[in-house]
């Protein structure tokens, strides 16, 4: 017994002799819009726009290498290598095409938090004869994540939409040529995209037709 109290006395001394194992900077990340606009952990925008990666190391060095992964919804993630400024911070601008997520790393240590940014459809909406109730869409989007199933919708309210005709897109370039009926008189249109795994709901701007 006496031995292995010893053996206990002499483990607890050499531990707390022995130095402790310097940490490596802690990174922070945060996704936003360009400009002056609130970063932070999620931001929305729509298909096309850019967004803003921005990133600081805890130790405020300069010209530390930064990995940053860039991954969307299921497709290849890649890397890009920045440094830090002076302050110790670094930012990176893209355009992503789909639900994104990203990462950063300063040698061992990642990020603790994986920003997202969130997309939008782009829709629009053209009347080729208001008489005969012709309309096409067009869609932006990634034409294998983004729903082919789109709603022509009439105001009914100031705050309600009434679903007039369910239109299915055609193609890789996400378009439809469609024909609907609608009451007489001046109209508010518009086109209402469902969301999915890899894109959140839209709706186009609004139309509006005099029959």
């Amino acid at each position: 017994m006496k031995r292995l109290s010893l053996l206990s006395v002499t483990a607890v001394a050499i531990a707390m002799a022995a130095p402790a194992v310097a940490q490596g900077p802690q990174v922070a990340l945060t996704v936003g819009k360009p400009g002056a606009g609130p970063q932070g952990t999620t931001t929305t925008v729509l298909y096309g726009e850019l967004v803003r990666v921005s990133g600081n190391i805890s130790s405020g060095q300069a010209n530390q290498p930064v990995q940053v992964t860039v991954s969307p919804y299921r497709g290849t993630a890649r890397t890009v290598s920045l440094r830090t400024d002076a302050n110790g911070e670094f930012s990176y601008t893209h355009r992503p095409t789909i639900k994104t997520g990203y990462t950063a790393r300063v040698g061992s240590v990642a990020s603790a938090q994986e920003p997202f940014a969130f997309i939008r459809p782009k829709a629009g909406l053209r009347v080729v004869s208001a008489s005969a109730g012709r309309f096409r869409v067009t869609l932006q989007a990634q034409p294998e994540h983004v729903s082919r199933i789109v709603w022509f919708q009439r105001r009914v309210t100031r705050t309600r939409w009434a679903n007039v005709k369910k239109v299915q897109l055609r193609g890789r370039n996400l378009s439809a040529l469609f024909t609907a009926r609608l009451p007489r008189g001046a109209q508010r249109v518009r086109i209402f995209i469902p969301q999915t795994p890899g894109y959140l709901r839209t709706t186009s701007r609004f139309v509006l037709v005099r029959r």
